[in-house]
């Protein structure tokens, strides 16, 4: 994919190693000079210093063939203003960091792909390993899901999915196998040891750990 990253300060940066480690072509935005001279050395990515709300600075990075955008800077304002513009190029996925819980509606009335508060979901994160049985990824659309992960015990071994009975509004996803990753039907046979990976609404989540252990 060619992503574009702008505003690139430690959690930019981590993204980009990721991103670049998997073969991803990645162009970096920076406004400030001297972090811009610094990503340049240290990241194997393009670097462009310049403002991401400005039209030239986002063609010279090849916005018009970008496949992602990631507006990551530590100012809502300026993100918002970014957004619109990397809108008007039609960009096919644009994500954008969201500092202020509370604006995350802003962001979203833009109608890009998505608005993420990295407070929320660490503090999430963090509740539901404190609070849950299970080993819970991460709370998404606002708290009201989470994607659980659970190991399957001898009580779920060689059980078909179809006769596990979830409470309405749980499937289960994904089930990673000796190193293989399964994207299950109805007629698959769970084994002992499975890493599942269960999709569940917030309000039956408990249920859906107490079934599962």
């Amino acid at each position: 994919m060619y992503i574009i990253v702008i505003g690139c300060g430690s959690l930019g940066r981590t993204l980009v190693e990721h991103l670049t480690a998997e073969d991803n072509e990645v162009v970096i935005v920076e406004k400030n000079e001297q972090k811009a001279k610094k990503f340049a050395e240290e990241l194997d990515a393009l670097v462009i210093h310049g403002d991401g709300s400005d039209g030239n600075i986002l063609k010279d990075a090849g916005i018009e063939r970008a496949d992602a955008v990631a507006v990551l800077t530590e100012d809502d304002n300026a993100n918002l203003t970014i957004c619109q513009m990397v809108k008007k190029f039609d960009v096919p996925r644009i994500i954008a960091r969201v500092n202020d819980p509370t604006k995350e509606e802003l962001f979203l009335g833009l109608d890009i792909t998505a608005a993420i508060s990295p407070n929320n979901v660490i503090v999430s994160y963090f509740k539901n390993a404190i609070t849950q049985k299970g080993k819970s990824v991460v709370s998404i659309a606002k708290g009201k899901a989470e994607i659980i992960e659970l190991t399957a015990n001898e009580k779920l071994d060689n059980k078909k999915i179809k006769d596990i009975t979830l409470p309405s509004g749980a499937i289960i996803g994904i089930i990673c196998r000796n190193g293989e990753v399964i994207i299950p039907h109805q007629e698959e046979k769970l084994k002992k040891d499975d890493l599942l990976i269960v999709i569940t609404k917030t309000e039956v989540s408990k249920d859906v750990l107490t079934m599962l252990k």
